[in-house]
């Protein structure tokens, strides 16, 4: 991974955090919201707190129900499996396997529109599957040794786009390949 590639992901991480948590609508404390500390009066406040006030308190605080809807897959969110056996891979897959020695099959050809699931299989050591164009840069699969993961996505316009493995020194050795959308 190139350290221009390491630096853009430390600011996405930091700048998810800090967006986590400025939305989270937290207030500032004020003098007298806190138990045991002296308010304006000088007076300390009791800090007992009755179990029935601590639930109502727990009510008050939690989330709303969300629904949990699924999102339309496009190449900026597509959806990627946990670690699959075989017997799990859907058969309408495309099926790659990536080694030391390349991708196999190292082209393969989707439709534009197309629900595509690519069934990434690492047959060695760790590799990362992704892609050139910045428009799939969603779509990556990090997969330990012998491990076979899924991801699916909705197949951009008409084109040639190469995919490569991540990991440094993978592409050099030939870990590429090519994705022909008609």
């Amino acid at each position: 991974m190139s350290k221009s590639t390491t630096w853009t992901i430390i600011i996405v991480v930091v700048l998810v955090i800090l967006g986590i948590s400025l939305t989270q609508g937290e207030k500032e404390p004020q003098e007298n919201d806190m138990p045991g500390i002296e308010g304006e009066q000088g007076e300390v406040e009791n800090m007992e707190n009755e179990p029935e006030d601590m639930e109502n308190e727990a009510e008050e605080n939690e989330p709303e129900d969300m629904e949990n809807e699924p999102e339309e897959q496009t190449p900026s969110k597509p959806k990627q499996s946990s670690a699959l056996d075989e017997s799990e891979i859907p058969e309408d897959s495309v099926q790659l396997s990536v080694s030391a020695t390349g991708f196999e099959p190292n082209e393969f050809d989707v439709d534009s529109g197309a629900e595509v699931t690519l069934a990434v299989t690492s047959t060695d050591k760790t590799h990362v599957f992704k892609f050139d164009d910045p428009d799939l840069q969603g779509i990556a699969i990090g997969l330990a040794g012998n491990e076979t993961r899924t991801i699916t996505f909705t197949a951009p316009e008409k084109g040639d786009y190469t995919f490569y493995c991540d990991v440094p020194g993978h592409r050099a050795r030939g870990e590429t390949g090519v994705m022909h959308v008609k």
